[in-house]
């Protein structure tokens, strides 16, 4: 498992825990935690992307040094 993907899925679980902490302890609504739950989850797989396009420019770089 890369390394990205690791630390999307320990920020997933994290922001998981608040969210239903939250719910729980009455802080925030159920709309509130969806809408919340939601918002944080398409930040995390846009960051995924992000973290995943980058390693394939290092390596495309990489793999160019070797070459020349």
């Amino acid at each position: 498992m890369k390394k990205y993907t690791i630390i999307v899925l320990i920020l997933f679980v994290y922001m998981a825990g608040m969210t239903i902490w939250g719910y729980l302890k009455g802080t925030i609504t159920g709309m509130e935690a969806l809408l919340g739950f939601a918002g944080m989850s398409v930040v995390l797989v846009i960051l995924w992307f992000v973290y995943r396009r980058r390693q394939q420019f290092r390596d495309e770089r990489k793999s160019g040094r070797k070459g020349d």
